[in-house]
């Protein structure tokens, strides 16, 4: 025979059927008053919920984080060097700044950006593979107006580029190459190259799909006009260098660097040129005497010819000795003693 229901009962399926907070409370009241009955920290236990970090098995992560911190040191310096480089060839005041450093596909990278856009491939030897360059197209045409003598606003409906504007922005690329160029060079001499240009995104593989890249992401501010520029590094790419991502190899003060840098900048002292001068101290003369002197008449010193001199550096006394000549009856200098402590 079934059991018939109480009207208790029956409110109590409806409000779980419904799934009301109600009838998760009440579903909930009756395991947590046992737990409670049975053992005092029982109702604690249950609370406590464990931390769980979310990780994508089909996307790993191919990057340390201390390589991570390299590369993010590294280009938030190449932004700063690009925002100089920029505001010199453009004349006008720009500002770049690194917004991020992030791992994801390749797949991913490109459905990000917009299309048509400006998009490069870029090769970098001696490395094998490629990078991809890509700069948006409301900072593209605003760049292009200021080069052509505009005020560098941006287009209403955007367009391909032409070949011209193609052309005419191939100035910036060649800008950016550079400074990335001097922005890599404390972890290895890349030769940047621009391989392959398009204006749809999809039509430049430089990796599979599913391939990790790492994407840089800078963003560029010309007056009333901001843009995108995306950097997307292969993480297969930089595995032949990994070791090299290290802080100190980055920041430029590790000790084996150290020696080489000022043995190179004592070379290039040696070969600055210097104005080395003995001079016999003589009678302050007014400009107007200076004016009237003429053939025969006689300056006043105040040392004999035959004194001990002092020899000068870029008019700063370095030496003592005296004036003499030499086998060939030229005029030297015979230092006798050094004054480097002045």
């Amino acid at each position: 025979m079934a059991k018939i229901l109480s009207q208790d009962e029956v409110d109590a399926l409806l409000r779980s059927h419904t799934g009301g907070p109600k009838a998760q409370a009440s579903s909930a009241a009756a395991p947590a008053a046992v737990a409670e009955r049975g053992a005092p920290g029982g109702a604690k236990k249950a609370q406590a919920q464990k931390k769980v970090t979310l990780y994508n098995f089909r996307r790993p992560d191919r990057v340390s984080r201390e390589q991570m911190r390299s590369l993010h040191f590294m280009h938030d310096r190449f932004a700063r060097n690009f925002s100089s480089s920029l505001s010199a060839y453009l004349r006008s005041i720009t500002e770049v700044n690194l917004v991020s450093v992030e791992q994801l596909s390749y797949q991913e990278f490109l459905l990000s950006v917009p299309e048509p856009t400006c998009f490069n491939a870029i090769s970098i030897k001696p490395l094998e593979g490629a990078l991809a360059l890509e700069v948006n197209p409301t900072l593209v045409f605003p760049i292009i107006d200021k080069m052509l003598g505009g005020p560098g606003e941006p287009l209403k409906n955007l367009r391909t580029m032409t070949d011209i504007e193609q052309s005419i922005f191939d100035g910036i690329l060649k800008l950016i190459l550079e400074d990335l160029r001097e922005a890599w060079h404390s972890i290895i001499d890349l030769d940047f190259k621009i391989q392959a240009k398009e204006t749809s995104p999809q039509l430049i593989q430089i990796v599979a799909p599913n391939e990790v890249v790492l994407l840089v992401v800078f963003e560029v501010k010309m007056g009333g006009v901001n843009g995108m520029i995306n950097l997307a590094i292969p993480s297969i790419i930089l595995e032949p260098v990994a070791a090299r991502f290290d802080q100190e190899m980055f920041t430029g003060y590790k000790k084996s660097g150290t020696f080489d840098e000022a043995r190179l900048l004592m070379e290039s002292l040696k070969k600055l040129d210097m104005t080395v001068a003995a001079e016999i101290m003589g009678t302050p003369m007014s400009v107007s005497e200076v004016l009237k002197l003429k053939a025969g008449d006689l300056i006043p010193l105040r040392k004999r010819f035959d004194a001990e001199l002092d020899l000068t550096v870029d008019g700063l006394p370095r030496y003592k000795g005296f004036m003499a000549l030499d086998a060939n009856n030229n005029r030297v200098f015979q230092v006798t003693q050094p004054l480097l402590d002045k």
